[in-house]
């Protein structure tokens, strides 16, 4: 079963929802996995198991309430770690941009790297071109 969002938890105490609108890496990667479980946009009956080994149903259950508090995916039920679920447009293009992010990520560190390597290549040319003119000049 899904959490308690909202409203008195069982020992009376009021229980307060925080909407949001990011996501962290877990739930982020929950999407991601939910994305690919679901690749149609019709509902889907996930098993807990399903989502990954490295979410307990426990952590699962509490990403998957996140996810529908935040508009990502749209929850029919839940059933002792038993989930029909389906994945909203939000949710999609939140897994898209996340990849686009990661892939522009990548491609900035490969362009660095090939600026570093072309600035210590020119670097040595230069060194040894200017040892190379000290030993004629001298010589």
């Amino acid at each position: 079963m899904l959490p308690r969002r909202g409203g008195r938890n069982k020992i009376g105490r009021c229980v307060h929802t925080v909407r949001v609108t990011t996501l962290d890496d877990r739930t982020g990667t929950l999407l991601a996995r939910l994305e690919a479980l679901c690749p149609d946009g019709g509902y889907h009956i996930v098993e807990a198991a399903e989502l990954s080994p490295a979410f307990s149903a426990e952590e699962a259950a509490e990403g998957i309430a996140c996810l529908a508090d935040s508009r990502r995916i749209d929850v029919r039920y839940a059933e002792e770690g038993t989930y029909c679920l389906r994945i909203l447009p939000s949710g999609r293009a939140y897994v898209l941009h996340a990849r686009d992010r990661e892939r522009a990520e990548r491609m900035r560190l490969r362009q660095s790297a090939r600026i570093a390597f072309a600035g210590a290549f020119a670097g040595g040319f230069l060194a040894a071109l200017l040892a190379a003119v000290i030993v004629l000049v001298m010589g």
